[in-house]
């Protein structure tokens, strides 16, 4: 009996130590992913890029976006910006759906910024479970980023992956990476870690191919 009990408290210690190391490890990674996020951020977006393409404009808004690598996918709603009470002023903020495209930012093929927002975690676990917003923080250069709209499929490749403070979400200098612009990019946006809003995650990603949706 003595024996078994001495059993069961070594597999309890493992288990516990086991969590705990678990959990260390966890925290690290984070630590990690974060300090390197923070690290990429440019300064200011490259106004005086000239990324063109020879894309087909889009004959509808996105509808769809997937990271065809990993099998994660949302469908896309319009979002617009909308009144709110900010600091004793009436100020605008920007709608965000799980998925949501800003209706005044650009079509696939018309030679400005697409700008995806979404939540993360997903309002709904069935849509979190397949959503590209758990990966954002996690990309890497080249990585591609398929967005449909109308009748075809607008391929982009990610060229930054960086972090903005929460509290500097608002200046200037962040929200200019949402302006329409006059060059063909796509830009994403989520809050991380998951279920907080310490940090806005923006993926920047350029024109590759298109084709047409398969009927």
């Amino acid at each position: 009996m003595k024996r078994l009990c001495l059993v069961l408290l070594l597999i309890g210690v493992l288990l516990f130590t086991g969590g705990a190391g678990m959990r260390v490890y966890a925290q690290i990674d984070l630590y990690n992913t974060q300090q390197r996020l923070l690290a990429a951020r440019p300064a200011s977006p490259d106004r005086t890029a000239s990324v063109t393409s020879s894309w087909k404009p889009a004959d509808n808004p996105p509808s769809r976006i997937s990271l065809p690598g990993s099998g994660l996918w949302n469908t896309l709603e319009p979002v617009d910006q909308q009144a709110e009470w900010q600091g004793g002023q009436i100020g605008m903020s920007w709608g965000v759906a799980d998925a949501g495209w800003h209706i005044q930012s650009g079509w696939p093929g018309w030679g400005g910024n697409v700008v995806i927002a979404g939540h993360s975690p997903s309002r709904d676990p069935r849509t979190w479970a397949h959503s590209i917003f758990r990966q954002l923080a996690y990309l890497a250069n080249g990585d591609r980023i398929e967005v449909t709209a109308g009748k075809r499929v607008y391929v982009y490749a990610v060229s930054n992956v960086f972090a903005i403070p929460g509290d500097q979400a608002q200046q200037p200098d962040a929200i200019a990476w949402l302006d329409r612009g006059y060059t063909e990019h796509l830009t994403l946006i989520t809050c991380w870690p998951p279920r907080t809003a310490a940090y806005r995650v923006v993926v920047i990603a350029q024109p590759v191919n298109t084709y047409a949706v398969k009927e």
